[in-house]
């Protein structure tokens, strides 16, 4: 994911991406990046810039929860350009407004959000990510019957993790990106910590070899946290598509 970048112009970032040896790139469209909701025309010159160093425009990360005119344009023009994977927003999990309603909206929106997707031929992803209702396999097969499946270890140790070879066996073949980032307690908690760095609570080796044993379709990317890395860590098996 390109989060930690910023808003670099599209030649800028992908030279960087390049610079870092990634070989792709998952894009985020958010104000403040390169590519924004208000101007996702955009994404046309991000995907030229990296197809001009060599590079993939692997994974769209959204923060789309509805189906509307937003949308509508984003998967249009990810469709247009060949993007495999679009990633939808998340649902956030509200005490006062209760578990049942919050999963009610979220079952109509992704409803709403995937009939879009048929429409453009664009395959959505929901991630698996600490604060919503959707922290783990479980509980994101409670909301779609459809959608992929985006896991990701590091947002999963943040609210205590699920055994990731029962994830990989409820998600099947609904697996299309497996996000790789870290964390580490600090004395606040636990805190993002640079993949570079080594170490912290995901043992990313053992995770790697859950995902080869359930033969997982799909890939892994690499994912700089808190700050880019100045170069990729030994892979062993990951594939740097840069992300976050």
């Amino acid at each position: 994911m390109t989060k930690p970048f910023g808003a670099p112009p599209p030649g800028r970032l992908a030279a960087t991406l390049a610079a870092l040896d990634a070989d792709g790139a998952e894009l985020v469209v958010r104000d403040g990046q390169t590519v924004t909701p208000r101007d996702p025309g955009r994404l046309r010159d991000v995907a030229a810039e990296l197809t001009r160093h060599g590079l993939q425009l692997g994974v769209v990360t959204t923060d789309l929860v509805r189906a509307d005119d937003t949308a509508d344009t984003i998967f249009g023009i990810c469709a247009e350009l060949g993007v495999p994977l679009v990633r939808l927003g998340w649902w956030r999990y509200d005490a006062a407004t209760g578990y049942q309603r919050i999963l009610d909206t979220a079952r109509r929106d992704l409803a709403g959000l995937a009939g879009l997707g048929r429409r453009h031929g664009v395959r959505l992803a929901l991630q698996l990510h600490h604060g919503t209702i959707h922290p783990s396999a479980a509980h994101a097969l409670r909301l779609t019957e459809e959608l992929a499946v985006y896991l990701d270890p590091g947002n999963q140790a943040m609210e205590g993790s699920e055994h990731l070879p029962m994830s990989l066996d409820l998600l099947g073949d609904r697996v299309a990106c497996v996000g790789v980032k870290n964390a580490a307690w600090r004395d606040a908690g636990l805190a993002w910590q640079p993949l570079a760095d080594g170490g912290g609570v995901v043992d990313w080796p053992r995770r790697c070899a859950s995902c080869a044993s359930a033969a997982m379709p799909g890939r892994c990317r690499c994912t700089p946290t808190t700050r880019p890395p100045t170069r990729w860590p030994p892979s062993r098996g990951i594939s740097p598509t840069c992300g976050h």
